[in-house]
């Protein structure tokens, strides 16, 4: 009897252990945390991505080398219609001694399209002159900054500084041919302002000694006829 009774105690004391550690077990697994399993990246994704940046960067630098790149002048050829001009004239005088007087209405679009050839060939030839101008100027400038040890920068500023003074000039020479004769009065005045404005901007970006030298070799040039 006693031994009946110390196995069934042993038996409640095991069944005891396991329940406690079912008990244990299950309350463990209810409070651990989720794993989160980490999302590995598409190899064909990741390729792409790095494609599209490389293409981006090159198309960076090929806008970057665009915005350096000097934009080209158009230049504009004159072109002579004396030939056409004379041939009309010619035609309306031929009419004139065939017919008797040339229908004014024909006579007056004649004229205008005259006026508007001259007129066109005074635009073209006056751009050949800008151009021929700033072709001289931007080559004078050249050959002369090794002698007064210019920069690119000094070099830019003294170009722009000179085609400011030769548009200058040219507004002069636009009031005189005007003949008006209030304006002209004070060309005197408008020059001498341009010539120290002119010089002016030279001293703002050349040295003390450079604008010496520029002063003397200008002496130079003006005695063979060159200068500005």
């Amino acid at each position: 009897m006693n031994q009946l009774s110390i196995g069934h105690l042993v038996l409640v004391l095991v069944l005891g252990a396991a329940s406690a550690a079912v008990t244990s077990s299950l309350l463990n697994t209810t409070n651990a945390p989720a794993l989160v399993s980490e999302a590995i990246p598409d190899a064909k994704l990741v390729a792409q991505i790095q494609a599209l940046r490389e293409e981006n960067t090159l198309l960076n630098e090929r806008v970057s080398t665009l915005e350096l790149r000097p934009v080209l002048t158009e230049r504009v050829a004159a072109v002579d219609n004396s030939d056409f001009e004379e041939e009309v004239r010619a035609f309306m005088a031929k009419n004139e001694v065939k017919g008797g007087a040339t229908p004014v209405a024909l006579q007056s679009k004649v004229e205008s399209a005259l006026t508007a050839i001259r007129e066109q060939e005074d635009i073209e030839k006056a751009e050949i002159a800008r151009q021929k101008r700033d072709r001289w100027i931007s080559s004078t400038i050249e050959n002369a900054a090794p002698e007064l040890g210019l920069t690119q920068f000094q070099t830019d500023e003294m170009n722009r500084t000179w085609i400011a003074k030769a548009e200058a000039d040219a507004e002069l020479g636009r009031i005189w041919e005007s003949g008006n004769e209030a304006d002209r009065a004070n060309i005197g005045a408008l020059k001498e302002a341009n010539d120290e404005r002119h010089q002016a901007n030279l001293q703002g970006f050349l040295s003390t000694d450079q604008y010496d030298q520029y002063t003397e070799m200008v002496s130079r040039w003006r005695g063979g006829g060159r200068g500005k």
